[in-house]
């Protein structure tokens, strides 16, 4: 690749991006739309797709008139003539061991492969998500809950795996010094609005109660309830020290009562972990697909949960 002329490779950096939204068998563009798309020149576009066939990366069929189908596809390939040699995940911080086993799972599985891969770690859905779109990492890692409020906002990302329920977090509950009451109007609220998670289920669990919402980071609400500054949070229930400090944690199904909305958590949307890539880059998510058995990530995750292997990330 490197003794490729600058706009020639940049040309097969193009095309080879093109073909990846292409579902193997299917017909690619023709020629003609490889150059509108790509914005290159007829030939360069050519020289492309003989570079592409001549060295293995893709496998392409004529059917004449009829156009040229994709039959295979090497996206790894792919990645090193696009000069990518590592990819950068984005979690949430591993302050649980839920965290650190899916960690651990994804670059376990995700450097056994050709390709380096690297975790980082952001407090808050908001940072991870701005950190993908801005290139700074290849993927991130959020709720199913997070994700469709992400998309609901118009959020040009694509989830390309979901892990299952329980891979995120064993659940969220109320988290409070009166394990008695169930009448939250006036309560101080904690919300973090850097957290999807947190917000959505705050104002969707307490939108029936005229509640103080006092903005927080989600790592201060133990702190702040012990201290008699707020009233309730919700919290994620792997996290330890809780009963520790005198406080009481009450699942969000018992909490809703008879007055509680059915369909609250049904879908078990704040549990389950997804894959998130950007929507302009779908060579990320192939290889994602590719390299992740979601089997052996929950059977990795599940061996740290237990104490069984290290965590190691």
């Amino acid at each position: 690749m490197a003794a490729l002329i600058s706009k020639v490779g940049l040309s097969v950096q193009q095309v080879a991006r093109i073909l990846c939204t292409v579902p193997v068998g299917e017909r690619i563009p023709t020629v003609s739309d490889l150059v509108e798309m790509s914005g290159a020149s007829r030939g360069n576009v050519q020289k492309a797709l003989e570079y592409l066939k001549e060295s293995g990366v893709v496998r392409l069929q004529s059917h004449g008139h009829q156009g040229t189908n994709l039959l295979e596809i090497d996206h790894v390939a792919i990645a090193r003539v696009c000069g990518i040699n590592h990819l950068v995940g984005a979690m949430p911080l591993p302050y649980t061991r839920r965290y650190e086993g899916l960690a651990t799972g994804l670059y376990t599985l995700l450097n056994e492969g050709e390709l380096k891969a690297y975790i980082s770690f952001m407090r808050g859905s908001e940072a991870r998500v701005q950190s993908l779109m801005e290139g700074l990492a290849s993927f991130c890692v959020m709720s199913s809950l997070a994700y469709g409020d992400y998309v609901r906002r118009g959020t040009d990302f694509t989830c390309v795996m979901s892990l299952g329920p329980r891979s995120y977090v064993g659940r969220h509950v109320l988290i409070c010094a009166d394990g008695s009451r169930r009448d939250w109007n006036g309560a101080r609220v904690g919300i973090d609005y850097s957290s999807a998670d947190q917000r959505e289920l705050t104002e969707r669990y307490f939108a029936r109660w005229d509640v103080e919402y006092v903005p927080v980071q989600y790592t201060q609400i133990v702190e702040m309830l012990r201290t008699g500054y707020l009233d309730v949070g919700i919290w994620n229930e792997d996290d330890l020290g809780v009963s520790e400090c005198g406080l009481t944690t009450i699942p969000l199904t018992a909490a809703q009562g008879e007055s509680g909305d059915e369909g609250f958590l049904a879908f078990e949307e704040d549990t389950t972990a997804v894959i998130v890539t950007r929507g302009d880059d779908p060579l990320v998510g192939h290889i994602l697909q590719e390299s992740i058995d979601v089997a052996r990530l929950a059977d990795i995750q599940n061996e740290v949960m237990s104490g069984r292997i290290p965590a190691r990330y």
